[in-house]
């Protein structure tokens, strides 16, 4: 299994909020890695993004509010699709944990609010950090 980090406000240049990327091989190492870790039933996901609340050993709420389970089998076949989904989730956790209602300020599409704007950037920095360290670290090899 690989493993890394994208930190969800990385675009405003801020690190702490981070989401946990873990990579296995296939489709079912994934979903059992998903079952054990609790967060199952996972049969047939081709990719899964939980929130989580997570606590250091001194009880301390962390940074991490989300782990995002990949597999490389349906990655080589349609990486950019699951990435981008995932990480859409990952961003709405993230919203939520501030509280932030997406279309505040305008539902209309041409009248994007702060918030909508926000998620948009969330998602579009998750999904680059996550496609650039599944490159380096030779995931569509």
């Amino acid at each position: 299994m690989k493993q890394f980090r994208a930190y969800a406000d990385a675009w405003r240049g801020v690190r702490y909020a981070y989401v946990q990327v873990r990579v296995l091989p296939t489709r079912k190492a994934m979903c059992a890695d998903i079952d054990e870790c609790g967060f199952g039933p996972s049969a047939g996901a081709h990719g899964q993004c939980s929130g989580l609340t997570h606590y250091n050993r001194a009880g301390r709420i962390t940074g991490r509010f989300a782990c995002i389970w990949l597999n490389a089998e349906d990655l080589k076949a349609n990486a950019s699709e699951i990435v981008t989904h995932e990480c859409v989730h990952a961003g709405m956790r993230h919203m939520a944990n501030h509280k932030l209602n997406v279309h505040a300020g305008g539902s209309d599409c041409g009248s994007c609010g702060e918030n909508e704007e926000a998620l948009a950037y969330t998602v579009g920095s998750l999904t680059k950090q996550i496609n650039n360290r599944l490159h380096k670290l030779g995931v569509f090899a």
